[in-house]
């Protein structure tokens, strides 16, 4: 079994990278011993669609995530710190579809990525409900604003260290109740394992 494949997202949301940067991907996952599971319906094939990372607590989630967009070969926009995007790894994240910001300026990231992606047919846009690698009390809701911006259902991604996987869920449809979105969500999340558990 390939640890990652692109058919398990639709054509639409496929970035056309070269075979050489997918390889790399997927061995990049392999040679640690992880795997994508799950994926994206292709009922959602041309749509746009929120994807949320979580747990979110150490720079290994984005050393897996990025192999994994690799391997999924997934055209998508992720919103990183701008201060992980200095010299030549700028250059690959942004290719990756990296957008740095300034987090010191929340209000203008949220408007940023909506702006960036709102007149894109079939985008995926990848967000932590987080934030940040470190234990926060309140997940942030810039995701759920997107969704309802840009008309998006959630799909949960999820990395699970005690497996060694990235899980693509089932789609999520917000119900327009910030509280119980987050709520139920972090109840979907809670079974997973993150690299620092004391963090999350």
């Amino acid at each position: 079994m390939k640890s990652v494949s692109n058919t398990q997202i639709p054509l639409s949301f496929r970035a056309n990278r070269p075979k050489a940067l997918q390889w790399l991907g997927r061995t990049v996952l392999s040679i640690f011993g992880w795997k994508v599971k799950g994926n994206i319906s292709d009922e959602y094939s041309g749509k746009k669609l929120v994807v949320t990372v979580a747990p979110h607590t150490s720079n290994w989630d984005g050393i897996f995530g990025v192999a994994a967009v690799a391997g999924l070969d997934a055209r998508i926009t992720f919103i990183g710190k701008h201060t992980v995007f200095r010299y030549g790894l700028g250059k690959f994240l942004k290719y990756m579809g990296g957008i740095p910001v300034d987090r010191s300026k929340p209000g203008g990231i949220i408007q940023d990525a909506i702006n960036q992606i709102k007149d894109i047919e079939g985008s995926l846009i990848a967000m932590s409900p987080e934030g940040t690698r470190s234990k926060v009390k309140e997940w942030k809701t810039g995701f759920l604003r997107i969704a309802s911006e840009i008309n998006a259902h959630i799909v949960p991604a999820s990395l699970d260290f005690s497996k060694k996987e990235i899980v693509l869920g089932k789609a999520f449809i917000p119900s327009g109740n910030k509280i119980k979105d987050i709520l139920d969500l972090k109840k979907y999340y809670s079974v997973f394992v993150p690299k620092h558990p004391e963090n999350y």
